[in-house]
């Protein structure tokens, strides 16, 4: 309760996880499924094909060409959350670094983290509030 006036950082993903939910999650997982129906179906044609005879090599094709689908999309979206990620860590930069503080019938400017309960806190229009605080007239 009395410790400092800061947000404390929410727990943060491994990045392996966050390559992986890339790769296999939402409809990658469903370009991942054709892929292997593909890769299925041409190990069904090349079993059942007689000596000799050739086979269309089509469902192969297809499913590389969807895993390599899959991975560059995949890749490609891990960077763009990244780049988000850094953008809203920047935002916390936004908070007030410094207010101006009645503390023994002195105003004193010192760090927003830095409030202890009991402070007075002037605030002018436009200013950005540096904690949870009751209204003072």
């Amino acid at each position: 309760i009395d410790g400092k006036n800061q947000l404390t950082p929410p727990k943060t993903t491994p990045e392996w996880i966050l390559f992986l939910r890339q790769l296999f999650g939402g409809f990658a997982s469903l370009l991942w499924f054709g892929a292997i129906l593909c890769f299925f179906a041409y190990g069904i044609q090349t079993g059942t094909a007689d000596e000799g005879e050739d086979v269309p090599q089509d469902n192969l094709y297809l499913g590389v060409v969807l895993a390599a689908v899959v991975i560059i999309t995949g890749v490609f979206s891990y960077f763009q959350e990244g780049k988000a990620a850094n953008i809203m860590k920047s935002f916390a930069k936004l908070t007030p670094q410094k207010c101006k503080v009645l503390r023994e019938g002195k105003l004193e400017e010192i760090h927003a983290e830095d409030i202890v309960r009991g402070d007075i806190v002037q605030v002018k229009f436009g200013d950005r509030i540096p904690a949870d605080l009751r209204i003072l007239d």
